[in-house]
């Protein structure tokens, strides 16, 4: 986590540590992949899951507003179960900035981090590592108008899905929509149902239009 400082463009508080969330919590093998960690690294490394909320969201509670890509989908609602876990407020009136939806993006770049990094000059050192992601994060958005990018995140949000066709997967792969599957009753990830992505209502008639010149629709579901 970091703390921001929108008017000197800098960070004045930078945070990282692995958490280890305990023996009984179930790991998804995909989620080991991505991030090259497991339960022993963490276990070794990490700190407590309730000292990690804690920490966290002490600052969170200081910051006027947050920020975090694809966070309306992911981490703002992780963030409130984890704060509610452990009796802590989750402040759920807090003004959100996601940089995957709140930024005007040219048409035809995506949405993922890496590539939009790349799409503003640089690379992300070490993708799915939080500290770099985050820094990754905040170089992006430093480029456009605070104010403009907080009034973007007043518009309500939509999910919407891809209509291409399966073998064709890769066309919303790289327009940043990610898939969903079933939930299993235990828990666990069932069959593959459909791409989705979060995007602000004021922006569903341009990434209409962004999909259509890639070659396919889209529909919102949510």
């Amino acid at each position: 986590m970091v703390v921001w400082n929108t008017e000197e463009h800098t960070p004045i508080k930078l945070f990282g540590s692995l958490v280890d969330p305990g023996p009984d919590v179930v790991w998804e093998p995909s989620a080991m992949t991505v991030n090259n960690l497991n339960p022993e690294i963490c276990a070794k490394f990490g700190m407590s899951d309730e000292k990690a909320c804690k920490y966290v969201m002490s600052w969170y509670g200081s910051c006027d507003v947050a920020c975090a890509h694809n966070g309306n989908v992911f981490d703002r609602l992780i963030l409130i179960k984890w704060a509610e876990q452990y009796g802590l407020d989750p402040q759920k009136d807090k003004i959100w900035i996601d940089t995957k939806a709140d930024l005007t993006i040219k048409q035809g770049n995506a949405t993922r981090l890496t590539y939009m990094a790349a799409d503003n000059g640089f690379l992300n050192p070490f993708p799915h590592r939080a500290m770099f992601d985050v820094m990754t994060m905040f170089k992006i958005l430093d480029k456009y108008d605070i104010d403009e990018v907080l009034e973007m995140s007043k518009s309500p949000s939509l999910k919407v899905r891809s209509l291409q066709p399966f073998e064709q997967n890769n066309l919303a792969r790289n327009r940043g929509f990610h898939p969903e599957y079933d939930v299993l009753p235990d828990g666990g990830r069932g069959k593959f149902k459909y791409w989705s992505m979060s995007i602000k209502e004021c922006k569903l008639d341009k990434e209409r239009e962004a999909c259509r010149s890639m070659g396919f629709e889209i529909e919102v579901i949510r």
